[in-house]
């Protein structure tokens, strides 16, 4: 019978640790998403998780003359690091650094209570 019972312990226990594992926060996926379609150059794709706000204030075409401009103040586009999301309020905020030549610069994506995008910078990475 303890043998059974540690066994359901056991078997709980596993569950939760693959149910601890951190799935990806829609504000994640929605950065992700937003990452690689400048990457590709897809300025309209990457303003399709934006929420009503941000789809009026940053145009796929502003983007199309920002973006570019990045890897021309910083250097050749390298590697991206692991994303944080971090909670604030109703907001998430999710932090991606981004290797560019000698430096590294941080994305930072806000995403409404939604998952749709409020918010994008690019800023010093901390």
């Amino acid at each position: 019978m303890n043998k059974q019972l540690a066994a359901i312990v056991c078997l709980g226990i596993c569950f939760a640790a693959a149910a601890g594992a951190r799935a990806e926060s829609a504000c994640e996926t929605a950065s992700t998403h937003l990452l690689d379609a400048l990457d590709k150059g897809d300025y309209a794709g990457a303003t399709s998780d934006f929420n009503d706000t941000m789809k009026t204030k940053l145009l796929p075409e502003k983007l199309g003359q920002i973006w570019p401009a990045v890897a021309q103040q910083f250097g050749e586009r390298g590697t991206r690091d692991a994303a944080s999301a971090l909670p604030a309020g109703d907001f998430t905020i999710v932090l991606t650094p981004l290797h560019y030549g000698q430096t590294t610069i941080e994305s930072k994506v806000t995403c409404d209570a939604q998952g749709k995008v409020a918010g994008f910078f690019i800023q010093p990475h901390h």
